[in-house]
């Protein structure tokens, strides 16, 4: 059943703690870290990638460090300019 509705009403003025004004900017600061961080580890494989262009998107994606997959990887190869891989030249194991 929905609830009534009397119309807008007035809301109480809002002030925040000094506690939570220190919490909130205290996580804006940890997000904006995240994101250096998370772009410099992007950055970091893409250079990996493009030191060894054998190495394929699949290979990195599979491994248990790298939390992204191998369409992220290839978007992130996009965005740093990774040249493309040979799919058919894989080399041969043993």
């Amino acid at each position: 059943m929905p609830k009534p509705y009397f119309g807008k009403q007035q809301l109480p003025e809002y002030k925040p703690s000094d506690t939570v004004r220190a919490a909130l900017k205290a996580w804006e600061a940890a997000l904006q870290q995240e994101e250096l961080t998370r772009h410099a580890a992007r950055k970091a494989l893409a250079d990996e990638l493009k030191a060894n262009p054998d190495l394929p998107y699949a290979a990195v994606a599979a491994h248990d460090l790298v939390p992204w997959t191998e369409a992220t990887l290839r978007i992130i190869g996009t965005e740093y300019k990774v040249p493309p891989r040979q799919p058919n030249k894989a080399k041969p194991q043993g």
